[in-house]
């Protein structure tokens, strides 16, 4: 539902490998706050590399916004402001739209896991902390301390088959 959404994930050649490594995640996950510290810098990096194409076109659009400002000789901001406010809110939403792709994809693996009658009341503490946690996004809050404080809280997984 979301077009700009839509052409980031057209030429997204890492989208299966970000999907893995979320429903991956409760396999690597031993309680340890340095394991979790790492995941999520690891996370958040693929995240910040998911961003290149929508970069590239936000810059094309800056240079698009500069040659034409030249060419019509205009003084002053001709909306470089506003296109740069645009872009910012663009990249925010980018990136809160990749966390609840993520974190969908991490419940997903809880809800599956439970499912198959392996899981239990651990299972289900987990995803109601997945879902606050993405709740939680509509506060604009640091990402790492949100995605370091719900790893901490999740039980582990065995290894998926």
């Amino acid at each position: 539902g979301d077009l700009e959404r839509g052409r980031v994930l057209a030429v997204d050649d890492d989208l299966v490998r970000r999907q893995r490594l979320w429903r991956t995640m409760p396999s690597h996950l031993d309680g340890k706050g340095s394991t979790v510290a790492a995941a999520v810098d690891e996370l958040l990096e693929h995240i910040e590399e998911a961003a290149a194409p929508l970069r590239a076109r936000q810059a094309a659009e800056a240079a698009a916004l500069e040659e034409r400002l030249a060419a019509t000789g205009t003084r002053g901001s001709g909306g470089r402001k506003a296109l740069t406010e645009q872009h910012k809110r663009g990249l925010r939403r980018h990136r809160t739209t990749e966390l609840r792709f993520g974190l969908a994809t991490l419940a997903a693996t809880y809800r599956d896991h439970l499912a198959e009658g392996d899981g239990g009341a651990d299972d289900v503490g987990a995803i109601d902390a997945i879902t606050a946690a993405a709740e939680g996004l509509v506060r604009n809050p640091n990402e790492a301390l949100l995605l370091q404080a719900l790893l901490l809280r999740l039980p582990p997984l065995p290894t998926p088959g």
